[in-house]
């Protein structure tokens, strides 16, 4: 009896299990915020509109300057606006580089 659906059956429910987590829609904050900027651009907008900012290191270093990075998400657990009174955090998910060069560039040689 051949073993390849017993091999791919757990393979199976890892992709629907992790499918159900990529297309759950995430929680807002507030208005649409562009994330195709610099970290700071996004987070300043942010606290302009009344939100307490706090920040979640996804990735790279967190020494790198805020304008070197970027924005990978906005989460606003209670899903509600700033309002007069009220104390609103949301928690922005920043990538940096991982080094000066991020590791893109070619360095070194043959010899």
């Amino acid at each position: 009896m051949p073993r390849l659906p017993y091999l791919l059956a757990p393979l199976l429910v890892v992709g629907a299990s992790t499918t159900g987590v990529v297309l759950a829609p995430s929680a807002a904050a507030g208005p649409p915020v562009a994330s195709s900027g610099p970290a700071d651009a996004t987070i300043n907008d942010l606290k302009a509109q009344g939100y307490n900012v706090q920040i979640n290191w996804v990735n790279g270093f967190d020494t790198k300057p805020l304008s070197e990075c970027w924005v990978t998400g906005v989460n606003n657990p209670g899903n509600t606006p700033p309002s007069a009174g009220t104390f609103t955090t949301v928690y922005v998910d920043v990538a940096c580089p991982n080094g000066d060069d991020d590791g893109f560039g070619i360095t070194g040689g043959i010899g």
